[in-house]
């Protein structure tokens, strides 16, 4: 990835891109023209804000200013910014980052023109530094300023929006998954064919079409090779039931990924905002992050990374981890291992248990480790095993009718 997701010139880009795509009048009352490099970058503002004021600064308008204005840099950075645009909605977080690189930028330009007066001799010391206390005060402190409580008439007054679903009957946009499972039980191989299928727009428990989903894999656990042996299980059924699709399926290259370290936790972030997926997996957990004693940081630092991509792009996430070896009040021992932490922060959290059949037909146990947070799902009680594609979902009246006999105690 390119220096240009790393640094301050891709929220501007985005905050820019936000600015001719209907949120002018919110991104200029956070930011003014002057916290945009100077530049082509601080141009394109000038001329976005003078659109803004006049209510007409959309993407067509903003382009025809700049063709008068002649100048092929101003051109090429209208380009730039287009063209690496990812979610306008977002404009908020972007504009917090510009605001915070903005000021990050005068404050230090102050504190050096005062340590220049002291050390010069210029100015009386005491005189330079209540004068740089003057300028830095005067710095702005939005989210100082700003209201950021709710009354009870704003709460009433929302419209309640509906997520769509990204996973049929499952998991809706913005929600978190933790699915957890003993090693080589059957986990990936339920993961690729869900996310696969999704990509494909067709729903693997009813083989019904569906709107193709943006797919994203972070998978630290299986290489490139054991990749495409789970996914020869699956392609070939999901060509034959759409052959037309032509799925946004990716998987990030890298396999080495510690979210305790700063460089990777924001390579990671940008990554993935970059490609803005609609559903983005993410495993196996304890391989998120460096071996370490401290499994509470190293969740947290896990959650952090999901919240924020959560924040920006909306999508579904799902995080693999292994269960733990039974804990108290952890009836199916499929609580998540190590951390507490892992309880209370996804939206449903689900572990998958191998169970021995006479008939050596493979079955496992799909059983929630924590209550959902909303009530209007259908997730199995079970998946067996299937010959069109690797997992069958089996739901509650046929495992009552079928199985419960024989596996339930």
């Amino acid at each position: 990835m390119s220096d240009y997701y790393k640094d301050t010139t891709f929220h501007q880009d985005q905050l820019l891109y936000a600015a001719i795509q209907g949120y002018g009048k919110d991104v200029f009352s956070v930011v003014t023209v002057d916290d945009f490099d100077f530049g082509s970058r601080q141009e394109l503002a000038i001329i976005i804000e003078r659109g803004v004021l006049a209510d007409v600064a959309d993407q067509s308008w903003v382009m025809g200013e700049v063709l008068k204005v002649g100048n092929r840099d101003l051109t090429m950075m209208l380009t730039t910014v287009v063209t690496n645009a990812i979610v306008a909605s977002n404009w908020r977080y972007h504009a917090e980052r510009v605001l915070e690189e903005s000021i990050r930028r005068k404050a230090g330009a102050v504190i050096t023109r005062a340590m220049q007066q002291i050390t010069n001799g210029v100015i009386h010391p005491l005189i330079a530094v209540e004068d740089a206390m003057d300028e830095l005060r005067a710095l702005p402190r939005a989210e100082l300023s700003e209201d950021d409580t709710w009354t009870l008439n704003d709460i009433m007054g929302l419209d309640v929006v509906h997520r769509d679903f990204t996973v049929p009957s499952m998991l809706r946009r913005n929600e978190r998954l933790v699915l957890t499972g003993s090693e080589g039980g059957g986990k990936s191989v339920f993961i690729y064919q869900v996310l696969t299928g999704a990509a494909y727009g067709i729903d693997t428990f009813t083989l019904e079409p569906t709107e193709p989903k943006r797919v994203l894999f972070l998978d630290v656990e299986n290489n490139e090779f054991q990749a495409r042996a789970n996914l020869d299980k699956i392609v070939p059924t999901l060509k034959q039931l759409a052959p037309d699709v032509d799925p946004d399926w990716r998987s990030m290259k890298r396999r080495v990924v510690d979210l305790l370290a700063s460089k990777d936790r924001a390579d990671v972030i940008r990554r993935v905002v970059h490609y803005s997926p609609d559903i983005l997996y993410m495993g196996t957990a304890y391989k998120l992050t460096d071996v370490t004693d401290e499994t509470h940081r190293s969740v947290r630092a896990i959650q952090s990374v999901v919240d924020r991509i959560r924040q920006e792009i909306d999508c579904t996430v799902i995080v693999e981890h292994h269960a733990g070896h039974g804990h108290m009040n952890d009836r199916n021992n499929m609580r998540p291992e190590g951390s507490s932490y892992w309880l209370r922060w996804p939206d449903f959290g689900y572990g998958m248990r191998p169970i021995v059949t006479s008939d050596k037909k493979r079955l496992m146990r799909l059983q929630a480790w924590r209550g959902d947070r909303a009530t209007d799902r259908q997730f199995p009680v079970a998946m067996r095993q299937s010959s069109a594609l690797p997992w069958a979902p089996v739901y509650e009246d046929e495992w009552d009718a079928v199985y419960a006999h024989l596996y339930d105690n």
